[in-house]
């Protein structure tokens, strides 16, 4: 459950995404699933505001991070395990990587981010993008990795990088979330969230967020995480101030 201000109510909805391919010979495009459509949402006044919050962790349950035996590269990747941080909390309860997004307000803005593979592990894990970006992948590391984007139980592409040095390119049209992982690295996990506006964030090592330049008016908030979900809530933006959120996940 989600508990906010006296401003917030709580549903959840569905999730997907769509691929395209930029430049040829990596793999195919295929479309699938993607976020229910947002109706536009547009605000009563030309100002903006600023939405600040936290993500924190409520619950009773003992949260485990799995480990992942290292199998092979371990010359490069390392020897004995990695963990699969899923969950990461800081002594207050915040969360980290959780995506925060205002839905369905403007258009996303498109833009160009990297997704670094070092150590045989991806950097960052959790990427949040407007819809229409492009994901840069890169291989830092001396040996294969290969690259492989999962919406609904099928893959939707595939980057094989033989060598240290290279980098491939990967639009991506539509909102809704990519699992990445490496078929070559079983513990390699990454996730790249697509939002269907230009208004989000990634919770950072204390769960806190901030988002900049929010038309001022009534919205909704989405919040997505790997192991706690996905949430709505309502938030009011009033011009030239902050609006301050705290999400409560169990």
């Amino acid at each position: 459950m989600v508990k906010l201000s006296a401003i917030a109510l709580v549903s959840v909805v569905s999730v997907g995404i769509a691929i395209s391919q930029e430049h040829g010979g990596h793999y195919k495009v295929r479309y699938v699933k993607f976020f229910e459509p947002s109706q536009p949402a547009f605000a009563k006044s030309s100002g903006t505001g600023v939405i600040e919050g936290k993500v924190v962790y409520v619950g009773k349950r003992q949260l485990k991070n799995k480990r992942k035996l290292i199998t092979k590269d371990k010359e490069v990747c390392g020897r004995g395990y990695k963990i699969d941080l899923v969950y990461e909390i800081s002594k207050d309860g915040g969360v980290k990587n959780a995506v925060v997004f205002v839905k369905g307000v403007g258009k996303p803005n498109p833009e160009k981010r990297r997704l670094v593979q070092e150590r045989c592990e991806f950097k960052p894990r959790v990427l949040s993008m407007g819809a229409g970006s492009v994901l840069e992948i890169v291989n830092n590391d001396e040996v294969k990795h290969e690259a492989n984007g999962v919406q609904d139980f099928e893959t939707i592409f595939q980057l094989a990088q033989p060598k240290k040095g290279m980098v491939d390119t990967v639009k991506l049209d539509k909102p809704g979330v990519v699992e990445v992982t490496c078929n070559i690295h079983g513990w390699m996990k990454a996730w790249v969230v697509l939002t269907d506006s230009p208004y989000h964030a990634v919770s950072d090592e204390n769960g806190r967020f901030v988002i900049k330049g929010v038309p001022a008016g009534k919205h909704t908030l989405k919040l997505w995480h790997e192991g706690f979900g996905e949430k709505e809530v309502k938030v009011e933006v009033k011009e030239g101030q902050v609006t301050k959120v705290t999400v409560e996940v169990k």
